[in-house]
């Protein structure tokens, strides 16, 4: 896994200059994948326990972009979970996992969310 400093830098020498458009902001995952969120998103518990663990990690960025401690497909599949409607307990084990593992990085979690939230599918 890259630094934070290194990836810090690697990310502001290839990204382009463009700002998030009003009511959303950016962040970045671990193998520099952009993400522009709405504003409403930091509401959600589940991006808060993520913006916690980054803040763990990290630090509070002075400078320099969010980033945030999962990789880009992580993040599609926890952007994915915030727009459904989970059950409560679904919701205490994703939070769960996000503050023991960082993200989502268990698949053994990931497939029990998975077969829980299939119920959910339109």
């Amino acid at each position: 896994m890259m630094s934070p400093k290194k990836l810090v830098k690697k990310l502001a020498a290839t990204r382009s200059r463009s700002v998030a458009e009003k009511g959303h902001f950016v962040a970045y995952t671990t193998d520099c994948e952009r993400f522009v969120l709405p504003l409403t998103f930091l509401c959600n518990p589940i991006l808060q326990a993520l913006l916690a663990v980054s803040e763990e990690e990290y630090g509070l960025p002075g400078n320099g972009p969010i980033m945030l401690p999962c990789d880009g497909a992580s993040m599609e599949y926890l952007i994915s979970l915030t727009q459904r409607s989970l059950s409560e307990d679904l919701r205490k084990a994703l939070l769960v996992s996000i503050t023991t593992d960082g993200c989502l990085k268990s698949s053994l979690v990931q497939q029990q969310l998975i077969q829980h939230t299939s119920v959910f599918s339109c």
